[in-house]
């Protein structure tokens, strides 16, 4: 099978505490790993286009503030969050949503998996 891999950089500002005096910036990395239904050949733009619509909203934001977030914006929750938005966009174009990985460092990466490659 032929899978597209995409990584898309977030930088975003949060706190822990919810107070916006202790919010700080993170730089998130997430890498989304699917497959065209068709299995033709697909542009990464086609791909890079659906990313850039779920995550552009955010991008330089306060995620502290959007009420999907519910104030908890630890990288599991943030994971569980984008995961589901990244699935129902890829689904609507015809993709097959194979992995998810959100990495606020190399060292700490909270992965989704549904199909095996």
């Amino acid at each position: 099978m032929k899978y597209h891999r995409l990584k898309y950089r977030l930088c975003m500002q949060h706190s822990f505490d919810g107070r916006i005096e202790n919010k700080h910036h993170h730089l998130i990395e997430i890498e989304i790993v699917a497959r065209h239904i068709s299995e033709d050949f697909m542009e990464f733009a086609s791909m890079d286009s659906i990313l850039e619509e779920v995550f552009g909203p955010y991008q330089y934001q306060y995620l502290n503030e959007f009420p999907e977030f519910e104030g908890d914006t630890r990288i599991e929750h943030l994971g569980e969050v984008f995961y589901l938005k990244v699935k129902e966009a890829l689904g609507k174009k015809q993709w097959r949503f194979a992995r998810f990985e959100i990495r606020e460092t190399p060292l700490r990466t909270y992965a989704i998996v549904e199909e095996t490659f």
